[in-house]
């Protein structure tokens, strides 16, 4: 009974502030709603009076409260920008530097697991970062630092595991140019020795079972080129065994490659002196 009391109290003053004319007292029921965490209802009656008190103290704590209560209704993105504007708006408000944090985290919690589309966490990296620069000596700089080096790894990971496809599904060059972007765009990447071995990998297949012979000489040389690097930069890999059989097989096609394109030369020249 005093839950349905209470309902029916909210649904009533939702209901005479929706009807009402006079922005004050929709802003006093807005404030209730808010003080009361009615993130809804509180977000509907600023968002119908916030043009009605636009450049006044009024409006920038409507402006505040109302990306504060998308925050908390879990609005992320929108919260996000709502936070910017405010900040943007009103640099010299007490809460600006809160808000421009605030707007960079609203991003970060945005930010989908790294299989989905990442377009939240490159915004929420710009905004971490634009926070930094903004505000070095604020005692959110080392978490929002945290927050970038997390955003930057679901970056790496889900490069990695685009590369990792390209490679199961026997793109071979596909596979090894993107590893090696990985390996270029994210240098300290803790995916770092599987993804080199990943690219000697990719770069075994295509130069052994996936070129022809014009082809094969640069592919051979890449391959070797890619297990020197591996090997000098893990030395005590999980991987060294595997990495030393395709550097024998890799030895082992160069050779016949080689005795191949001597054949071939001995042919021209067998040719030419019978021309």
């Amino acid at each position: 009974m005093f839950l349905l009391v209470v309902l029916a109290s909210c649904n009533k003053r939702m209901e005479s502030a929706m009807k009402s004319s006079d922005k004050d007292y929709i802003l006093q029921i807005a404030n209730e709603f808010y003080d009361e965490g009615k993130w809804v209802n509180a977000i509907e009656l600023y968002s119908k009076i916030s043009s009605a008190f636009s450049g006044t103290e009024e409006g920038t704590d409507i402006a505040y409260k109302l990306a504060d209560a998308n925050y908390k209704d879990r609005s992320y993105r929108l919260a996000g920008h709502q936070f910017k504007t405010f900040y943007l708006t009103h640099p010299a408000d007490s809460r600006a530097e809160e808000a421009a944090f605030r707007s960079a985290y609203a991003f970060y919690l945005d930010s989908p697991v790294y299989n989905r589309d990442q377009k939240s966490t490159y915004n929420a990296i710009d905004e971490l970062q634009l926070f930094i620069n903004n505000y070095p000596e604020s005692s959110k700089v080392e978490e929002a630092n945290g927050y970038i080096n997390e955003l930057r790894q679901k970056l790496e990971r889900k490069a990695f595991e685009i590369a990792k496809i390209y490679y199961k599904t026997m793109k071979y060059k596909a596979a090894g140019i993107a590893f090696d972007n990985v390996l270029e765009d994210y240098p300290d990447t803790q995916l770092r020795e599987e993804a080199m071995m990943y690219s000697l990998r990719s770069k075994y297949e295509l130069a052994v079972n996936y070129s022809r012979f014009e082809d094969k000489n640069l592919r051979l040389q890449n391959a070797m080129t890619q297990h020197r690097l591996f090997t000098k930069a893990y030395p005590d890999s999980e991987f060294t065994e595997e990495a030393g059989k395709i550097m024998t097989k890799l030895q082992q096609d160069w050779d016949k490659y080689k005795a191949t394109e001597a054949k071939i030369e001995q042919s021209k020249i067998t040719a030419q002196t019978k021309d």
